[in-house]
């Protein structure tokens, strides 16, 4: 049971980590492209289509096999792969919000624009991106163990994955030893889920006006 719990601290620390590396560049991205438009707006989307092409999991894999199966390269490698979703998350609310009428009284102040994006738009964008980070977590969650299955994960570090895959030879003899921590990870990734869900009915305005 502490060999699960130990299991536990790494891959949810790995699911969060790479979560918020996925918002930094995300929003970064997604702000920048949504509030300036043209030619700004034009690149941004091309880098980001062009992180879309390649799948997710096999973008992580080229990453970690070019680098050293570590949870630092692990978690990077995840936090550059997930991140054009919340890109084009925070760019289309910033497209929508930029011709807004505080916006406009906003740059009748006066205020710089990294002033109202950070302080006038962004806490008004984040809401849809709240919801989305608790599916990042779980994706990342489940990367992370099959990366650790197929024996890419961190030797040093035990996490679900990596029990999941060491257990596999007994599942005749001691089949709890993969059991618990599949059911671990279908637990956490349920719970994420179901806490999107209830996040996204606290802040969908259309959810709270049907109440």
């Amino acid at each position: 049971i502490r060999d699960r719990a130990h299991g536990a601290r790494v891959s949810l620390a790995v699911g969060a980590v790479a979560a918020v590396i996925s918002l930094i560049i995300g929003i970064t991205v997604g702000a920048t492209a949504g509030y300036f438009g043209g030619r700004i707006d034009d690149i941004l989307v091309r880098i980001t289509e062009l992180f879309q092409t390649v799948p997710t999991f096999l973008f992580v894999i080229v990453i970690v096999a070019i680098g050293q199966p570590s949870i630092g390269v692990i978690v990077l490698a995840i936090g550059l792969a997930a991140w054009p979703v919340i890109a084009r998350l925070v760019r289309a609310e910033f497209r929508w919000l930029r011709e807004s009428e505080f916006v406009q009284a906003a740059r009748s102040q006066g205020f710089s624009d990294l002033r109202i994006i950070f302080q006038e738009i962004l806490p008004n964008a984040l809401p849809p991106v709240i919801v989305t980070t608790s599916v990042l977590v779980a994706s990342a969650i489940l990367i992370e163990s099959a990366l650790s299955f197929l024996g890419m994960g961190d030797p040093n570090q035990v996490s679900w994955g990596s029990m999941i895959g060491e257990g596999r030879e007994l599942l005749r003899t001691a089949w709890y030893l993969t059991a618990l921590p599949g059911l671990a990870i279908v637990l956490s990734v349920l719970a994420l889920n179901l806490v999107g869900d209830a996040l996204n009915d606290a802040f969908n305005p259309r959810l709270r006006g049907t109440r």
